[in-house]
């Protein structure tokens, strides 16, 4: 049996080399009475085959290591339609209205009995709501106290200046609009910022900005004489002060992802599809709120509890714990954080124009640049890309083509059965 095996093999081969497409292979078979051109044809075929085997495992460790590609591109704003300003918060220096807070002092003062003077005095340690590290936790502890159950957070909002104090004037394009219209006070975790409604702002944006301190409330800590712009999905920030002529330019990048990377690990891709989680920044500050819950037992402010959970709202008293958590914290500590595959990226560039009266500023906000960057993330190699560069890596070292595998299959499984079958005694020797 095995002697009919090796007989069937044997005339297999002789077969294949008489008969295949490979020219080279053919010269084996044609060439076999003149050895010495048989063994270099033979030295040169190993040496293709060897060459062909290690570019092939070459490029498959490359595809393993680097299983995505990132491509550089740019896009002109007027590609897609002028491109509108991305969500822009203005946060003042100045965490509270001094008109404001003399009307809660002596609504504190008619309604627990204390002195107005004790509350004067005490009430500038609201500002720990919204920057723990600006008071003195065993101050804040006592203010607590003295407010009892009253729910100061609710209030906060009331307690700092609108909007409209702020931004004195708005222009689009040099035509003037209502500043009510694309502002709103929100509370953020910068403070109670104004920030820019998706109102679809094009082109340049000229702000009028208010810096007279005339309604500013007396700080403990040096309140900022002035502005900070905040933007979504950028950790810096840019300051205004008081008597700036600014110009605040806006670079955008964007980011794009194949779809055919969900399949993909994250630790491959180091991006978020939509259906997979929130964006950079909303992780930050769910993980910021987790070290806080762990750490204190509550929410800091302003973000809001869930009462289904039994979470606490973080008042005064947890200030000391705030304070730990904010020393301590730091985004290093959530690499789960990552950015969406697809969004658009900004960052902020401040440049002087000049100086005006220190009690106004003026701020021209606007694309940096008529381009933007873009950034696609795409598979490394394609499967038609594979197979082409396999096929070239073949047909170069060896001549071999898909019609070549196919004939060995040929070859090695059905003229192999068929020689097989055939007792070998009956067939003739070519």
């Amino acid at each position: 049996m095995s002697s009919r095996l090796v007989v069937a093999l044997n005339r297999t081969v002789v077969e294949y080399f008489r008969k295949t497409s490979l020219n080279g292979f053919g010269l084996l078979y044609f060439i076999r009475r003149r050895r010495v051109q048989r063994i270099f044809w033979f030295s040169f075929i190993c040496c293709g085959l060897i060459f062909a085997g290690y570019s092939v495992f070459a490029m498959i460790l490359e595809l393993l290591d680097n299983s995505t590609i990132t491509d550089l591109s740019e896009r002109d704003l007027g590609e897609k339609g002028a491109l509108t300003l991305p969500s822009l918060a203005i946060c003042s220096g100045h965490r509270f209205s001094k008109r404001k807070m003399q009307d809660y002092t002596q609504m504190l003062a008619n309604s627990s009995g204390k002195p107005l003077g004790f509350w004067w005095q005490k009430i500038h340690l609201l500002s720990g709501y919204t920057d723990p590290m600006s008071v003195d936790p065993e101050e804040a502890k006592e203010l607590q106290e003295s407010l009892g159950f009253r729910d100061v957070r609710s209030q906060l909002m009331d307690l700092s200046t609108p909007c409209v104090s702020l931004i004195l004037k708005c222009q689009q394009n040099r035509v003037t609009i209502n500043c009510s219209e694309i502002f709103q006070l929100r509370a953020t975790n910068h403070g109670h910022c104004c920030v820019l409604r998706d109102a679809n702002i094009t082109g340049e944006l000229s702000l009028s900005l208010d810096t007279s301190q005339e309604d500013e409330f007396p700080m403990e800590k040096s309140s900022f004489p002035g502005f900070r712009l905040h933007i979504s999905s950028w950790l810096g920030r840019i300051t205004i002060g008081g008597g700036e002529k600014s110009l605040v330019e806006v670079n955008a990048m964007e980011l794009g992802a194949n779809s055919e990377l969900r399949d993909y690990p994250l630790d491959r891709r180091d991006c978020y599809f939509p259906h997979e989680g929130d964006g950079r920044e909303k992780c930050l500050q769910d993980c910021r709120i987790r070290a806080s819950l762990m750490n204190c037992h509550c929410v800091p402010y302003p973000f809001e509890r869930e009462a289904k959970l039994k979470q606490k709202s973080c008042t005064l008293e947890d200030i000391a714990c705030l304070q730990m958590v904010a020393v301590n914290w730091s985004p290093n500590q959530c690499p789960q954080c990552l950015p969406l595959c697809n969004q658009m990226l900004y960052s902020l560039h401040k440049s002087l124009l000049g100086r005006m009266h220190p009690f106004r500023s003026t701020l021209l906000l606007r694309f940096g640049d008529p381009r933007w960057r873009i950034y696609s993330q795409d598979k490394h190699y394609h499967w038609y890309q594979i197979l082409s560069n396999i096929g070239g890596v073949l047909g170069i070292c060896i001549g071999c083509s898909l019609i070549s595998g196919f004939e060995l299959i040929y070859f090695m499984v059905f003229r192999f059965w068929s020689h097989f079958r055939h007792d070998p005694s009956n067939v003739s020797v070519a």
